[in-house]
This record gives structure tokens, C-alpha cells and sequence, in this order.
């Protein structure tokens, strides 16, 4: 016999989603309050936006060849820094797995170090390196790489926790030690999905190396900035579309390879 639920239940669930929305509407006031957001100033700008508008379009097209070398070398910093961060982000998601890890001490320290790399933004990192090694490409790889083991060894170790641990029992019980369990029994298991997530790093590395010429971290978006200050906002436009065509592009082979490799 089927029940049906109560009116005290269907009242409760009411009143918990009155209680949610108007805590989502008192915190978006009190967030718009603290940082002056204005609708009224918004619309009064208006008139500068329009201005902004009517400076970036249409593009300069005759820019795009400029564009080619700056662009390849935003993508050699995106290929460094998802190839060399994937390398260093396996046996970092290996130690970091609960199910794996050889001991509880190591298990903590990796996680903790996967939680400070996650904390700093991409940005942090390309000013980081570029204060430490100079500004150019070279500080926008290794801080590429830095974002890439953050986001690959947390995805993989995941990964590595949801794998069938009836193979890891089995070699195990052949007397297989730690690292030949983790080599025939782990690895196999988690590999489609690690490299997945390193072509997905690689996605994310192609937008953010474009930011992170504004820092000085070389590529396009030193273009980019040098023509945003000097009021170049066709040429802007023509950059931004000119980027947006290629990560279409190289989003479009990755998710292929990814739908082959899950």
C-alpha cells in the first residue's frame, strides 16, 4: 500500500524554501549594499558604454597577422604547463587517494599541499613567477603548471578512490607490494580518466594563458593589454575573436578525445 506524505511534512518543506529564498535575498541586498553596486549609475554610463561599443566594432581586421606568433606562443605555455603540471600531478593523486595512499601521514600531507596549490588563483601564481624567473612565457608555463597539478591531482585522486579495489586485492594477494599494486592495479583503472583531465587542464590552460599575458606572463594577452591601454579597442575585439575561434577549435578535439577515452 502506497503512503502518502503529510501535511506537516509538505508545510515544513514550504517554510525551509521561504527561509532559503529569503536568506538568498538578504544576502544578495546586503552584498549589493557592501560594494556600492548602483543601477542608476549603471544607466548613467550608458552613454560611455555606447562609446566603448562603437570604438571596438568593427574589428581591425587587417591586425589578425600580428596575431599568429603571439598566439602560437600562448600555446606552447599552455602545452608546458598541462604536459609538465600532468606529470607531477599523478604521483601527487596516487599519495592523495584515501584508498591508496601507503600511509595516513603521507595521505594528509599530500591532500594539504593539493588544498594550498587550489587556494592561489592562476593569477597569484603567473605574478609569483614572474617576480621570481621574469616576466615572459616562461613564468606563464610554470605557473600553468602549478594550476594544472592543482586541478588534475584532485580530479584523479577522486578518480582513483572510485575504482574497483577487487584487482588492487587480487595483486596484493599474489604478494605484490605497494608500487606494483599501484602499477598493475591502479593505474590501468584510472589512466582513461587522468588523461581526460589533462586534456580538459589543457582547455583551461589555453583561456587562462591568455590572462595571464595581462601579468606579464607572455603570449596574446600581452597583445591584449598593450592594445586595451592604448584605447586600440578594434584591435581588442579582433583579438578577442581571433582567440575565441582557436579554443573553440582545440575544445572541440579535446572533447572528441575525451569521449574516446571514458
Amino acid at each position: 500500500m502506497s503512503t502518502r506524505p503529510s501535511r506537516p511534512a509538505r508545510g515544513r518543506g514550504r517554510v525551509l524554501a521561504l527561509l532559503a529564498g529569503a536568506a538568498v535575498i538578504g544576502l544578495t541586498a546586503w552584498s549589493m549594499v557592501g560594494i556600492g553596486f548602483s543601477l542608476s549609475e549603471l544607466l548613467g554610463n550608458a552613454n560611455r558604454m555606447n562609446r566603448l561599443i562603437d570604438e571596438s566594432f568593427p574589428p581591425a581586421w587587417d591586425f589578425w597577422p600580428r596575431l599568429i606568433g603571439p598566439l602560437l606562443e600562448t600555446l606552447q605555455i599552455a602545452v608546458i604547463g598541462s604536459i609538465l603540471g600532468g606529470v607531477l600531478a599523478l604521483p601527487l593523486a596516487v599519495m592523495a587517494a584515501r584508498t591508496v595512499s601507503p600511509n595516513r601521514p603521507l595521505y594528509w600531507l599530500n591532500r594539504n599541499v593539493m588544498n594550498v596549490l587550489r587556494t592561489m588563483p592562476d593569477l597569484f601564481w603567473a605574478m609569483l613567477f614572474a617576480s621570481a624567473v621574469g616576466f615572459g612565457p616562461f613564468a606563464g608555463s610554470l605557473a600553468l603548471t602549478v594550476f594544472t597539478v592543482a586541478v588534475v591531482s584532485k580530479l584523479t585522486s577522486e578518480s582513483i578512490e572510485s575504482i574497483d579495489m577487487n584487482l588492487t586485492e587480487a595483486v596484493r594477494a599474489t604478494g605484490g607490494n605497494w608500487f606494483e599494486t599501484v602499477w598493475f592495479s591502479v593505474l590501468p583503472q584510472a589512466l582513461p580518466q587522468y588523461v581526460s583531465y589533462v586534456l580538459y587542464a589543457f582547455e583551461l590552460n589555453v583561456r587562462a594563458s591568455t590572462v595571464l599575458g595581462l601579468v606579464g606572463a607572455g603570449g596574446i594577452g600581452m597583445v591584449l593589454n598593450t592594445q586595451r591601454t592604448t584605447f586600440q579597442y578594434d584591435r581588442v575585439t579582433m583579438i578577442v575573436l581571433f582567440v575565441f575561434l582557436v579554443v573553440l577549435v582545440i575544445e572541440q578535439i579535446s572533447a572528441a578525445a575525451r569521449r574516446r577515452l571514458v
